[in-house]
Order: C-alpha cells, then structure tokens, then sequence
C-alpha cells in the first residue's frame, strides 16, 4: 500500500509540475492612456512646434517593442481630428519612445 501511495504522489507532482510548465504568465510594462498620450504630444510638439491635444483612448497601454497605437490628434480650438500611428520602441526597460505618424486627411 505505501508503494502504491509513493507513486501516485510522483504521479500527481509530475502532472502539477507539467501544468505549470505549461502556464506562462507574461506582463508586459503598461502607462495609462493619459501619460501615453502625454508623450506622443512631446513628440509631436518636438517635430512641429505646437502642441496638439492627443487622446489615446482609456485603456492602459502595452508598452512593447514595435507595437503599433492608433491615437486621435487635433489642434487645440478646432473639431478637426486625425489619427495617427505611434509606434512603440523601447528596449524592455523603463523608457521608451514614440515614432507618430498623422493621417493626412482627419478622421470622417
């Protein structure tokens, strides 16, 4: 009997060990939409010279190299909006920076 206990308890520890193998829990660095948004704005106003009012949506942002983040782009005063493409490129530390890309016509 104690052999047959042996073995199911080897038997139920490989079945957990594989379980877990086979789980991968990977988190990715996110920002708020706000601080994401903040700093497409600093890009755009580096290349520009104005500041634009930039929203990125309400959902925390996957900060992950190459990802690409379509954010709504308009001059302050006006109704007009583009959209624009950010592109994502960090080094998997801390910071990270933008590449923004607006639409030429605005958004219908």
């Amino acid at each position: 009997m104690r052999a047959a206990h042996t073995v199911i308890s080897i038997g139920a520890a490989v079945l957990v060990t594989v379980g877990l193998a086979g789980c991968s829990v990977q988190a990715n660095r996110t920002v708020s939409a706000d601080a994401f948004a903040t700093t497409v704005a600093d890009a755009l106003e580096e290349t520009v010279g104005q500041r634009p009012d930039v929203d990125c949506g309400d959902d925390a942002i996957d900060v992950v190299d190459g990802d690409e983040v379509h954010c709504d782009v308009s001059t302050p005063g006006y109704d007009v909006v583009y959209d624009s493409a950010v592109t994502i490129s960090t080094d998997g530390g801390d910071d990270y920076s933008v590449a923004v890309e607006v639409d030429e016509e605005p958004k219908d």
